[in-house]
């Protein structure tokens, strides 16, 4: 992992903090559980197919909820997200979750990111993106929202601190591209 600054660790204490007390609208347990994963599953899982992965990374996986409980997809019952996508090689991680703040040792064929980036310090976004990549061995799967955010910190400040237009994205993420010629990089906004 690279070295993030004294902000980025600042905002990380304000997530901690977000999942323990939830926020003014949420209760803890439905705050960044991971339901924005949901509607990216099934593009998650052709991404998955087309590339043969076995190993997946989710790195920003909130509470997990779709790994960690039964799903239907298409009238058919999953015992979880991972065994809808057939991925028996998964690690979840999220530094502001007790259970999930472990870096991943391994790398694997798949880092998924949703949702995460646009919390990120503006002064921190090329590093993270950078450890994403560090941390896979065939593709990419990011989702960047490009608005604010419902959500505020105690500052009354939008928690969506990176926004950039999808352009802007699409500009940082060529330079990885290049940088990382063998990885395939998967971009939604």
């Amino acid at each position: 992992m690279n070295k993030y600054s004294e902000t980025y660790f600042e905002i990380l204490e304000n997530y901690k903090k977000f999942h323990k007390f939830g926020t003014k609208k949420l209760t803890p347990s439905k705050t960044f559980a991971g339901y924005s994963l949901a509607k990216w599953i099934n593009i998650i899982k052709k991404i998955i197919e087309e590339n043969n992965c076995k190993s997946l990374i989710d790195y920003g996986c909130g509470k997990a909820i779709l790994y960690n409980n039964k799903i239907t997809i298409d009238n058919i019952k999953y015992n979880n997200v991972k065994d809808f996508w057939k991925i028996k090689d998964c690690f979840l991680y999220d530094p502001a979750i007790d259970i999930y703040d472990n870096y991943p040792k391994d790398k694997s064929d798949i880092v998924i990111c949703t949702d995460v980036i646009e919390h990120i310090p503006e002064e921190d976004v090329i590093t993270f993106i950078d450890d994403i990549y560090n941390l896979a061995h065939n593709s990419v799967f990011i989702v960047i929202a490009t608005m604010p955010a419902s959500k505020y910190f105690e500052n009354e400040k939008n928690i969506h601190i990176c926004l950039k237009s999808k352009d802007e994205w699409k500009e940082i993420f060529q330079k990885f591209k290049l940088k990382y010629p063998k990885i395939k990089t998967y971009i939604y906004f």
